[in-house]
């Protein structure tokens, strides 16, 4: 059994197509069905259904991928480390990211993170907070950005704590008109975020014990801020969403103040390669340089 096979097996796992694996790897999509078939041989049973939407993994080949991404992972490893024994800093990170840290962050992060590590190459995967807690237990990703309260287990270390604000039509007034509280939320339609991407919206219902009324959902915070510019409600995002957006929409924030606490996960961070430690090193120094420089422009 090859690494190359382990590497197919894996691709075609997360892309869901032996064409989408193939683009991936840089192979021809016959060398990735020879190495996929040569791999099933080998262990004496299939690890893919093929119909006609694509492929679907089997009872056996969900037993293996886990083991498998770890055996890549572990690979991995052992080349950035001689790599680093080398002088040389190279090898692979893989980030999940939510929507507002994909946009407002990572730009920012991969590039100046390039510059000082040229040699290493950087992969992001957005999705939701529930997506990228999956990744990263399932060995998926190196690095994940996640909010408080995390899974259990996760190494997870401190980086930011994002305001939540209210944002509503031009037309839009509230009872206190500077800001909005939580309980005045109840009296208004609100647009909410898609399952497993709203959590902040829906710890803030929890803690304060309201019930919301909505007729729209969204996942993308760019819908969401259309959706409320159009007039069709108001809705509660994380004042980092906004960051890289022009619109209408007007801001307030709560009183009390409301926020999401986001961390930098992994699965143990003793455990990450080199460029992954390198990585985690680079955003933890990145975001408190931001937010000093934040604190400094509100004083």
């Amino acid at each position: 059994m090859s690494l190359s096979a382990y590497e197919v097996f894996v691709a075609i796992a997360e892309r869901g197509s032996f064409a989408a694996a193939a683009h991936q790897l840089n192979l021809s999509p016959s060398a990735v069905s020879h190495a996929l078939a040569s791999f099933e041989q080998e262990l004496g049973f299939a690890l893919f259904v093929r119909n006609r939407s694509g492929v679907r993994l089997t009872s056996g080949g969900e037993a293996l991928l886990p083991t498998v991404r770890e055996v890549l992972q572990s690979n991995e490893k052992l080349e950035q480390q001689a790599s680093k024994l080398l002088g040389l800093e190279a090898g692979t990170v893989r980030i999940g990211a939510f929507s507002s840290v994909s946009v407002a962050w990572m730009p920012k992060i991969i590039r100046s993170f390039s510059d000082l590590y040229p040699n290493i190459q950087v992969v992001i995967e957005q999705g939701g907070y529930d997506d990228v807690i999956e990744w990263i237990i399932k060995s998926r990703v190196d690095l994940g950005f996640v909010t408080l309260p995390a899974a259990p287990g996760l190494d997870v270390t401190p980086l930011y704590a994002d305001p939540l604000v209210c944002i509503a039509p031009p037309s839009f007034e509230p009872k206190n008109k500077a800001y909005m509280t939580a309980a005045e939320l109840a009296e208004h339609n609100v647009v909410l975020q898609g399952e497993g991407y709203g959590k902040e919206t829906q710890q803030l219902m929890t803690t304060h014990k309201i019930a919301i009324k909505s007729s729209a959902r969204a996942i993308d915070d760019a819908a969401i801020i259309a959706i409320v510019e159009s007039g069709l409600g108001i809705s509660v995002v994380p004042q980092l969403a906004l960051l890289n957006y022009r619109s209408s929409v007007q801001v307030f924030p709560f009183y009390p103040a409301e926020s999401r606490a986001i961390v930098l996960a992994s699965l143990s961070y003793e455990g990450l390669a080199p460029a992954a430690k390198a990585m985690h090193k680079h955003i933890v120094e990145s975001v408190a340089s931001w937010s000093k420089q934040e604190g400094g422009n509100r004083g």
